[in-house]
């Protein structure tokens, strides 16, 4: 749900501004001054609040802000923090000639920590009010220096978890840009209340886009999230705003903390992918296994190449390592003829829908001549952008790319090598399990396809980033399987969906998606770590961490799929667990209240 901090001076409209926001859609109003007894001007405030209110408004007078937002079921406005902050200081003891400082920060560091925990996991919307500090001058009291800086920093720290924050000066509100823009006020969607979309029709707030290059909606709330990079080439970041809120989220359950180890990590990445906080298990996840063959196989594989077509066979008749995985997983699971050196459409029980992208049969052999045409590379790209938009269209929430051919992993380490910069023989490996004779002859075709792709370098000079040098890498060194996968990941990246990377061949795909669009990385997750050296050096390079490491080879997506459990745990770590302000703990320094100091393992 939507988070807003509206900030203001004093008499500047904020708090009837937030009012707008909020419609005239039932809501609780948290009142967080506290009586003053025989202060006239006071009373006529709080009255002229009151006849401003909708009459169906409830309102709760509290300073137990958190308490109220977890037990709303409506949407909450705040009104104001800056009060909520100096009832907290007023029990701290703050106004004292000598206030114990630390112990002050401290209380009102647990009070936030409360407060950011219950917003991140608001059911409903939330509207704050605070005032805006620091444009007058230097407080002359040091109690007024002190609460300047605390509320400087509740501003500060509530803003880190709000999904808009609005300035309101001279009763007109401006969003405060995040980095880039601002615009005028609108109103949040809850039961009726009016608002811009701020969502494709037909999907909630974590849903993928439908249109893979929406134009930014500047009317809508967060509808700066789709203008975060003005370079149209660039790949839309995931929502920070997500990541952030998760973060905190998960830092506030009832746990150590770090004691989810990388299921944390994995937690808050999911939620920046969906854009929502918290992130929910992918329900449909869809694996895609892309089949071509390669003109250098027989210099560098164990296999002839008609293994490539009875595979395909396997896998559209559902028996396939692939397909027992996904059934296990929930995950569907579909075969794309890019290449293969055969009509699969003749092969008895494979649909003729199969080879609908098909590009050519095989390809090139890469140590003597280019693996595709240009023309063939940007085909090969598109087709596997068009089998993303098919999957995301059909629903799919979560991608995965196979790979499925004999002789693939020397165009896929001659893509590591390319674009790593790593000799040959620190990224081939022995694929299907060569023996050392055939794996010398492989190693020497992936160091002479790269010196190929040098001086086609210094033939046809091309940008170091974008498609142009992406499709300059596929054509020569690559095949019409890695381009389409290619295509593939980035599309899902620009379409906003995430994936789980599989071993050596997807992720040298990979390498040559993020090439051509820039930021496609942060939508992946690696799914494993292969036994192919080159697969390290790719993991690398792109700045990511395998969920798993199992010795797999098998390619056709197996690895990610294996860890589709682990991304599921992570979403369910975030939604079914108590928060630690839930317990009811001791106080520290009390009986019994060790707390969670000495805790490594095991329950809080």
């Amino acid at each position: 749900m939507t988070i807003t901090l509206v900030l203001g001076g004093a008499r500047s409209g904020k708090s009837a501004c937030a009012e707008r926001i909020l419609g005239d859609a039932p809501a609780v109003y948290v009142a967080t001054a506290r009586p003053r007894p025989g202060d006239a001007d006071w009373a006529a405030r709080i009255a002229a609040h009151r006849r401003r209110r909708p009459t169906d408004w409830v309102t709760m007078e509290t300073t137990d802000i958190a308490r109220a937002i977890r037990d709303a079921d409506r949407p909450v406005l705040v009104d104001c923090l800056t009060l909520w902050l100096s009832a907290l200081l007023d029990d701290a003891g703050a106004w004292t000639t000598s206030p114990d400082t630390a112990r002050i920060e401290a209380e009102v560091d647990a009070g936030l920590d409360q407060l950011a925990t219950a917003l991140t996991a608001a059911s409903v919307p939330v509207v704050l009010v605070s005032n805006e500090v620091g444009s007058g001058v230097v407080p002359a009291t040091l109690s007024g220096a002190l609460f300047r800086d605390h509320l400087g920093r509740v501003n500060q720290r509530v803003a880190e978890v709000s999904d808009r924050v609005l300035l309101c000066v001279a009763g007109r509100a401006l969003d405060l840009p995040r980095p880039e823009r601002s615009g005028e006020v609108s109103s949040l969607a809850w039961s009726g209340v009016k608002e811009a979309p701020e969502k494709p029709p037909g999907g909630d707030d974590t849903s993928p886009r439908s249109d893979p290059d929406p134009a930014p909606d500047l009317e809508a709330p967060g509808g700066d999230d789709t203008a975060r990079r003005s370079d149209p080439e660039a790949v839309e970041p995931p929502d920070e705003q997500a990541r952030r809120r998760t973060r905190l989220l998960v830092d506030g359950l009832a746990k150590p903390p770090g004691s989810f180890g990388r299921l944390e990590e994995l937690a808050v990445w999911l939620a920046g992918v969906q854009g929502g906080c918290p992130p929910r298990a992918p329900e449909r996840p869809a694996v895609a296994v892309f089949a071509g063959d390669h003109g250098i196989a027989r210099e560098s594989s164990a296999y002839p190449p008609v293994v490539t077509a009875a595979m395909v066979a396997t896998v559209a008749a559902g028996r396939a390592g692939v397909n027992a995985l996904a059934s296990a997983n929930g995950a569907t699971v579909e075969v794309v003829d890019i290449a293969v050196d055969c009509d699969t459409m003749g092969l008895a029980g494979v649909p003729t829908s199969v080879a609908r992208h098909k590009v050519r049969r095989s390809s090139g052999r890469i140590d003597i001549e280019d693996a595709l045409s240009p023309d063939e590379a940007e085909r090969a790209y598109d087709a596997g952008c068009a089998v993303a938009d098919e999957s995301i269209d059909e629903g799919a929430d979560l991608l995965i790319a196979g790979d499925l051919g004999i002789g693939n992993t020397t165009p896929a380490s001659a893509l590591v090598a390319a674009v790593t910069g790593l000799p040959a023989g620190r990224v081939t490996g022995r694929g299907s399990g060569i023996d050392d004779v055939t794996m010398a002859h492989k190693t020497a075709a992936v160091a002479a396809a790269v010196d190929r792709y040098h001086l086609r370098l210094d033939a046809y000079p091309v940008p170091a980033t974008g498609r142009p040098a992406a499709m300059l890498l596929l054509r020569t060194l690559g095949g019409a399987d890695l381009a389409a996968m290619a295509g593939f990941l980035a599309r899902a990246a620009r379409r906003g969906v995430p994936v789980l990377l599989d071993g050596l061949v997807v992720t040298a795909a990979g390498l040559a998606a993020e090439l051509a669009e820039q930021g496609s990385r942060e939508w992946w997750r690696a799914g494993h770590r292969s036994t192919e050296p080159g697969h390290g050096a790719a993991l690398s390079h792109l700045g990511l961490d395998p969920l798993l490491d199992l010795d797999l080879r098998l390619g056709e997506g197996t690895g990610a799929v294996a860890a589709l459990p682990l991304v599921r745990s992570a979403a369910a770590m975030t939604t079914g667990m108590a928060a630690l302000t839930d317990l009811d703990l001791p106080a520290p320094g009390t009986d019994g209240g060790a707390g969670q100091a000495g805790a490594a393992d095991g329950a809080p």
